[in-house]
């Protein structure tokens, strides 16, 4: 049995019919879906339209005070951050959705290998035994054997519909979507201090800088012979909560950063380690295969290596889907997008 022909049997063991029914997607046209289709997208952009509409006629506006203008300003500003963050977090929910369903899909494939494999075992059993080689207790294990394997198969079927039901809620895409593939996912190659130089654009950050924005305005409106010195110092002190807000903002946004781009590290390191084990776990089959061509090992034997083969391709998949997940949790923690999908947000 040639790769080609372990490929043409997944495939078949899949359902190529139903699969040829069901909308494929990719992760790109997933993103894209969601950041057209997602309601706290849509009412963050409404919000935006609205704020630097406001914005404008402040500004223009020859009667409005400084302190109105400083507001409208801020406001856009704000409505800003709220739509950029809106976007880097339906892009991180779409991401798990999207890598979530495919290990699903996958993951059936897998497990109705390991069925193949349990089915001959106790085919296997029950000839030994019918020659005396093998007792009733060692069909019997078979048999529950495969019984768990097929139950654990049931499972992995209705976990897809589950993935496929919630990426579909997600997008708006139809019922019984698929995902195609797995999406590669770019190199990390900014670095963190460039990461942090980009904070100021978060939601949080934006927020603390206004505050602090209008309290140097106060200050300096309190500041004269005019006003009530309680005012000035009332707003002194406003000022200094203000500047301690920005502060907190940005070391919490810091380490959120930082957490997240070891994150995203170590999961390029445990896909080396994943992609090189499924490197020795295709050779080995491909030995195999040579071997049961000679004549020195049995088709069962080479089912048994097909199967280590799809055990180690599943977890290099899982360990790919990692890095995309974590370039999502990294593009939000930083507002910048790094996934390579969905463009710039």
């Amino acid at each position: 049995m040639n790769r080609k022909s372990i490929l043409l049997t997944a495939a078949l063991v899949l359902g190529v019919a139903a699969a040829q029914t069901s909308p494929n997607v990719t992760a790109t046209a997933a993103v894209t879906a969601a950041l057209a289709n997602n309601a706290d997208v849509k009412t963050a952009q409404a919000n935006l339209d609205k704020a630097q509409a406001a914005n404008r006629a402040a500004q223009a506006d020859p009667s409005a005070l400084v302190a109105a203008k400083l507001g409208a300003s801020g406001g856009e500003s704000q409505a800003q951050a709220a739509l950029r963050g809106a976007r880097m977090n339906t892009l991180q929910s779409t991401v798990t959705a999207y890598t979530a369903l495919l290990e699903a899909q996958e993951n059936v494939a897998l497990q109705t290998l390991q069925v193949a494999v349990d089915s001959k075992a106790v085919q296997v059993a029950q000839v030994k035994q019918g020659i005396g080689n093998a007792t009733a207790l060692d069909v019997t294990n078979a048999q529950n054997t495969l019984s768990g394997n097929q139950q654990n198969l049931a499972d992995a079927k209705a976990q897809v519909s589950l993935a496929s039901a919630r990426l579909s809620t997600l997008t708006g895409l139809a019922s019984g979507v698929r995902a195609a593939g797995a999406a590669s996912a770019p190199k990390l190659s900014t670095t963190l201090s460039k990461l942090q130089a980009g904070l100021n654009t978060l939601t949080a950050q934006v927020s603390a800088n206004n505050d602090l924005a209008a309290a140097q305005l106060n200050v300096k409106l309190a500041d004269n012979d005019f006003t009530p010195a309680r005012t000035l110092q009332d707003a002194r002190t406003t000022l200094a909560n203000a500047q301690r807000g920005v502060d907190s903002a940005g070391k919490s946004a810091t380490q959120s950063l930082a957490s997240a781009y070891q994150t995203a590290q170590n999961s390029y390191e445990l896909l080396s380690v994943a992609g090189a084990r499924e490197a020795a776990a295709l050779k080995t089959y491909n030995q195999d295969a040579a071997r049961l061509k000679s004549g020195t090992i049995s088709p069962v034997d080479l089912q048994t290596s097909q199967l280590a083969l799809k055990k180690s391709q599943y977890s290099r998949l899982q360990a790919q889907d990692n890095v995309l997940e974590a370039l999502a949790a990294l593009s939000v923690a930083s507002g910048q997008n790094l996934t390579g999908i969905g463009g710039t947000l």
